[in-house]
């Protein structure tokens, strides 16, 4: 197919016939922060993974990177919240695998993260689900993989791990996920890194404020102009 972009989020929106959307596959009782997409109270939500199981974060992880190897390729990946962190998880674990591939054809040539959900590290996602199925007696584990644990990726500690330009919008005001934007932002290369913070919530900008979406636009245009300069 022609190359588009991947949407992520965590309720179906409509797209370009140049876009592809793909969704979760676990339900979700409430969506917060996308309420002026919504088209009814009756919509069903869904979210990609339960986040307190090891096994279903990485089958989401897997399964998204199965995606793009069959409907792919794409130029960029646009994502809300949990599909944001989802898709930053997805540029790490192709760092993690092979540092010279990822950069030499990178998952996305840019990205634009709405209220960027915190990618999990990878290599700790993966050998913690291992190590529930060794105790299920379905795999055996490495020495590696059993000193290796759950975690959030921060800058302290993981430097700038995502290189490919992106744009981060979040809102000032986010009391129920304040540290979605400003964490994953600064995992994302300094130079290649544009940044909007509005003075709403955990939201994606509509219509409703009218300037904050146009400077919102004017910064994914700028990361576009980015990465077209790199193709």
């Amino acid at each position: 197919m022609a190359p588009g972009t991947l949407v992520l989020s965590v309720s179906p929106s409509r797209s370009s016939d140049e876009d592809e959307e793909a969704y979760g596959s676990r339900p979700l009782s409430h969506s917060t922060g996308i309420e002026s997409l919504i088209s009814s109270s009756s919509d069903d939500f869904l979210q990609y993974a339960d986040g307190s199981d090891p096994t279903s974060c990485l089958r989401a992880l897997l399964d998204l990177e199965s995606y793009m190897d069959d409907e792919g390729p794409f130029d960029g990946v646009m994502a809300f919240s949990q599909g944001a962190g989802l898709a930053a998880s997805l540029l790490i674990h192709r760092m993690q695998k092979d540092p010279q591939q990822a950069r030499l054809s990178p998952a996305f040539r840019c990205a634009v993260f709405f209220s960027g959900g915190v990618p999990e590290d990878p290599e700790g996602l993966e050998a913690a689900a291992c190590a529930i199925d060794a105790e299920n007696g379905d795999v055996t584990i490495g020495e590696k993989s059993m000193t290796m644990r759950r975690r959030l990726m921060d800058v302290e500690h993981d430097g700038e791990v995502i290189e490919i330009p992106t744009a981060h919008i979040w809102g000032r005001n986010d009391s129920l996920y304040p540290t979605f934007g400003p964490v994953l932002s600064r995992l994302c290369k300094g130079s290649e890194r544009e940044v909007f913070v509005h003075e709403g919530g955990h939201e994606i900008l509509g219509a409703k404020d009218p300037t904050a979406l146009e400077k919102a636009v004017r910064i994914i245009n700028r990361t576009i102009a980015r990465a077209e300069t790199v193709r």
